[in-house]
């Protein structure tokens, strides 16, 4: 009934919206290009350069590879995330179903259907459609792989011993394929994701020992227990457990139900209601303590939730493939993972099909947590310069620091954290500065960034020292573990204690966490939702007041942040009131060479107050294209410097008439050109751009 409510919610008034928007991305079906082109950035130049050449790649060799397809409508679909989690806006909780999110933001069938084709004309095999349509799993031998993208494969091996396989040049692809793709994943194989657990050790190695104390922390090895976790961190008067939510476990390891069952048995917990999904085929090897105590920790303190486990094979395509699987069922509404690697070893390809993952996620109301790395600002860095992991850096994913906690050996009470940092090369919480993707909006009023220009990491933390760290019970025997490992399935429970009271309230979960946890954090309720880390560094960023990139905003005052975000405290400030200018670019055919074509302009107001002042459009034209004619009612033109302005006010929610533009194009055109259009002006706090992708035949 509710989500019957919602669809007609969402075709009656959110379509309309964003209408224009939707109309103006062009089409990469409307494209044709013959000529091959190269796709840049898949050559693994900083692993094939740390590594010796041994040999070309047996010609029988299976090479497994994705094709990863691009999101259609994108900019859309980024208002309409930034409008679903705006408290003051009436799209506010409103999240997309799969099928809404397929229906207007995956890529097209038909684009689809054309890189199937062209996969099959290579002789290469389909081995996994999605019905997201964002990636394409396709395999062969290698000597089919080389041939289909004029290239060669070779064999390296890296200075610890480790073989793979990467291409020597770019892939190379009909222009028609090109355009609608972002790349091709897998064509080299170097890329390992690890696990960020630390088992505690002695003089002896790793404590395993039974016995239980009565002092705290008072779990069996020396570790917390869930109760020990609960009275620390303030959740003593929180009776949420979890019911009726289901938490999603990425991992590339599997566990032995016996495990979990004797960690629930000893603790008094309910019986774990696991589920299995095995993501083609499932993990390789044996067990792995990641994947155990990933659960055992989420039972802690949610153990009346359900655990949905997706396993799949630790390689390129099994990590977006298992990631999509969680997005695409859109079963469970918080999400852990705690695999990653350093950002130095993603190349852009892989980047881009994790991030429409993860978007897709946020427009369904799910949240992700990621473990932020036990390397501190080093993460995964054989060169020692400053990495942060991936995916604990995407923009849609909140990165879980660590701390070292302690706590009053009687009571368990909290007594203090810093930052975990047990020195370089024996571990330190994850944290620092993105390379690769920009500030996000929810960070820009944030005074103790490190950087002001991208992504900063962590969001949040918890405890992850091991010598403080939790009793977990793996391969028939107690150890205590830490790392940001633990942090981060701990914060996914939590969020599911939330979401249960969230939905008895009949709210809309809580979804993606950041944009609601950096409002707390940057408001006057800061100090009492979280425990603000000022001590301690992670090998390079220190703590301090307030938010900083060695442990985010800090470890969350249990009590105060279930309340905070189950609604029963007062909600962030609203925003400032001003007008936001959005501009958009469409065309309805293709445009012949010698001939002219026409272009359709729309300037409208997406913020929250009417504008004040002159607006502006400024339009700049490719090669191949010459100014023709401008028109539109009440703007004035100056064919000189191609400049539109509007004089009259926009009310928020509206938009000017069109502009139309029409173009002589060329008979010497390029096949493709991209005129750009910015708008300016009317007491916005910036301008905007927007492109439009034209073919010319």
């Amino acid at each position: 009934m509710m989500k019957n409510h919602f669809s007609c919610f969402f075709r009656c008034l959110m379509l309309p919206m964003l209408g224009l928007a939707l109309q103006a991305s062009a089409a990469p079906s409307e494209t044709v290009h013959h000529s091959p082109v190269r796709l840049s950035g898949h050559v693994p130049a900083k692993a094939v350069s740390e590594s010796v050449f041994l040999k070309s790649l047996d010609a029988n060799a299976h090479v497994p590879l994705t094709f990863i397809l691009p999101l259609r409508n994108k900019a859309a679909l980024e208002e309409l995330v930034n409008r679903i989690y705006d408290p003051n806006d009436e799209l506010y909780g409103k999240y997309l179903t799969t099928e809404e999110f397929v229906e207007q933001f995956a890529p097209a069938q038909e684009d689809y259907d054309h890189v199937v084709a062209y996969v099959n004309s290579l002789g290469l095999t389909v081995t996994g459609t999605h019905s997201n349509r964002t990636l394409l799993n396709v395999s062969g031998p290698a000597e089919a792989v080389e041939k289909a993208f004029n290239l060669r494969l070779h064999h390296y091996q890296k200075s610890n011993g480790r073989t793979f396989y990467a291409p020597d040049n770019d892939p190379e692809v009909p222009g028609s394929v090109g355009v609608r793709i972002h790349g091709i994943v897998g064509l080299d194989n170097h890329a390992v994701w690890h696990s960020y657990i630390r088992p505690k050790k002695t003089a002896e190695g790793f404590l395993t020992t039974e016995a239980a104390s009565h002092a705290h922390p008072s779990g069996p090895a020396g570790g917390y227990s869930p109760s020990d976790i609960i009275t620390a961190y303030d959740l003593t008067g929180v009776s949420a457990n979890g019911s009726g939510q289901i938490i999603a476990m990425f991992e590339l390891g599997k566990y032995q139900a016996s495990d979990i069952n004797e960690y629930t048995k000893y603790f008094g917990l309910p019986q774990a209601k696991l589920t299995n999904i095995l993501v083609d085929g499932g993990a390789g090897g044996g067990i792995d303590a990641e994947v155990t105590l990933d659960i055992e920790l989420a039972l802690a303190l949610a153990p009346e939730s359900q655990i949905y486990v997706y396993e799949g094979p630790n390689t390129d395509q099994g990590v977006l493939d298992t990631y999509n699987r969680i997005a695409t069922d859109n079963i469970a509404k918080q999400v852990s993972t705690s695999w990653g690697m350093g950002e130095d070893g993603v190349n852009p390809q892989y980047f881009q099909a994790e991030n429409a993952i993860f978007m897709q996620m946020a427009a369904h109301g799910q949240t992700i947590y990621a473990a932020a790395g036990d390397s501190g600002a080093y993460d995964d860095s054989s060169s020692q310069s400053l990495v942060v992991d991936d995916p604990a850096s995407q923009p849609y994913v909140v990165a879980v620091g660590g701390t070292k906690l302690t706590v009053n050996s009687s009571s368990g009470a909290y007594g203090d954290e810093s930052v975990w940092n047990e020195g370089a090369g024996q571990g330190a919480g994850g944290g620092g500065v993105s390379s690769y993707w920009p500030l996000p909006s929810w960070q820009t009023n944030v005074s103790t960034l490190y950087s002001k220009t991208h992504r900063n990491v962590p969001d949040v933390a918890l405890n992850a020292d091991p010598n403080t760290g939790y009793s977990i019970f793996y391969n028939g025997q107690w150890t205590t573990y830490g790392g940001t490992s633990c942090a981060a399935p701990l914060w996914a429970a939590f969020t599911a204690c939330i979401n249960q009271q969230r939905v008895a309230s009949q709210k809309a979960v809580l979804g993606f966490a950041n944009p609601l946890l950096y409002a707390i954090g940057a408001g006057s309720s800061y100090l009492a939702n979280f425990h603000d880390i000022t001590t301690g560094d992670n090998l390079y960023y220190s703590a301090g007041k307030g938010y900083d990139n060695a442990t985010g905003w800090g470890s969350f005052i249990g009590a105060n942040l279930f309340a905070s975000l189950t609604g029963s405290l007062t909600p962030p400030p609203p925003p400032q009131l001003l007008p936001r200018l959005n501009v958009l670019m469409k065309h309805n055919a293709p445009f012949t060479a010698g001939g002219t074509g026409t272009y359709k302009i729309v300037v409208s107001n997406h913020g929250n107050a009417s504008t004040s002042g002159a607006v502006t459009v400024s339009i700049a034209l490719p090669n191949g294209l010459t100014y023709s004619s401008l028109s539109g009612s009440g703007w004035t033109f100056d064919s000189a410097s191609l400049t539109c302005t509007q004089n009259n006010t926009l009310t928020a929610g509206s938009h000017y008439p069109t502009i139309t533009l029409i173009v002589d194009v060329d008979p010497n055109a390029p096949r493709t050109v991209i005129p750009t259009a910015t708008v300016s002006g009317g007491g916005a706090a910036s301008g905007q751009t927007t492109t439009n992708l034209t073919t010319v035949r």
